[in-house]
């Protein structure tokens, strides 16, 4: 039997059509954005709509074997905030956020769930939430990436700028390809893009591989970018993008053939002895 939803998006569907779709869709896919500056030329839904584009691209490249939740659009931004606008949860919000949202999949039956996050400033936060998830839920498959990490390959290739990662050539590319409207073209600059470019505190932050010490986004660029968003192009995007989804959506199709996982014994605790 084949079955065509009439959407992969859960909010989009009714509960019956969604009890129908279960059967046949063992992956959910989570988004993960925020609401962030991205410098004088793009959106601050930037990264929100970057994950849920790639999330939605997946889906239909595995239809119908795929659902995607809504899109978490607040994200960990705390270093952003000193430009007007930005949103930011804590990341113990974030965290609990994550873990009720993926437990209410398993819930209803999901045992795969692929949590994808546009803002590398999630990252910390989204490990913590599924190291919780597995002690919590061990009959659950849990993977989670970024967007731009799955495709560091052809990032190092298409890249101009050393100092880059905010709003840059690759962010802004993708944003292009991914919704223009995203992208007021007159409006890029360049950023910190150089060592150079940085003060003393930036250049130690990115010399030392391995180590971490990190920065404030206005100690690292008055216009708030790394990298060179002047140099970005639609192109571009679709290549880094279009890869992202296809080697996603090639781990995705091993992760639904792996078999179910039972749940771990329940713990026996030793009879305390009587004094």
């Amino acid at each position: 039997m084949t079955i065509a939803p009439r959407s992969h998006r859960l909010a989009d569907l009714t509960w019956p059509e969604i009890d129908d779709l279960r059967p046949y869709a063992p992956v959910a896919i989570v988004p993960l954005g925020a609401t962030e500056q991205h410098g004088h030329g793009l959106a601050q839904r930037t990264d929100t709509t970057r994950a849920e584009v790639v999330a939605d691209l997946v889906a239909q490249r595995l239809s119908p074997k795929v659902v995607v939740t809504p899109v978490i659009p607040v994200g960990v931004s705390e270093h952003h905030m000193a430009f007007p606008g930005t949103l930011t949860l804590s990341p113990i919000t974030l965290q609990q956020v994550i873990v009720e949202l993926v437990t209410s999949l398993h819930r209803h039956g999901w045992r795969k769930v692929y949590v994808l996050t546009g803002h590398g400033g999630n990252n910390a936060t989204v490990e913590i939430a599924v190291t919780r998830l597995r002690t919590d839920l061990p009959d659950l498959h849990l993977a989670w990436s970024g967007i731009t990490p799955v495709v560091a390959d052809l990032t190092a290739e298409l890249a101009e700028s050393r100092i880059r990662g905010h709003s840059c050539e690759i962010e802004t590319s993708q944003a292009m390809f991914a919704d223009p409207d995203l992208v007021l073209p007159d409006r890029l600059t360049r950023g910190s893009a150089t060592f150079d470019d940085l003060d003393q505190a930036g250049k130690l932050s990115r010399s030392r591989p391995g180590i971490h010490f990190p920065q404030t986004y206005d100690n690292l660029s008055k216009t708030g970018t790394l990298g060179d968003g002047t140099k970005a192009s639609a192109e571009t995007g679709a290549r880094l993008v279009e890869t992202a989804v296809e080697r996603i959506s090639g781990f995705l199709q091993e992760f639904i053939d792996l078999p179910e996982r039972q749940s771990a014994p329940a713990r026996t605790t030793l009879p305390q002895e009587t004094p």
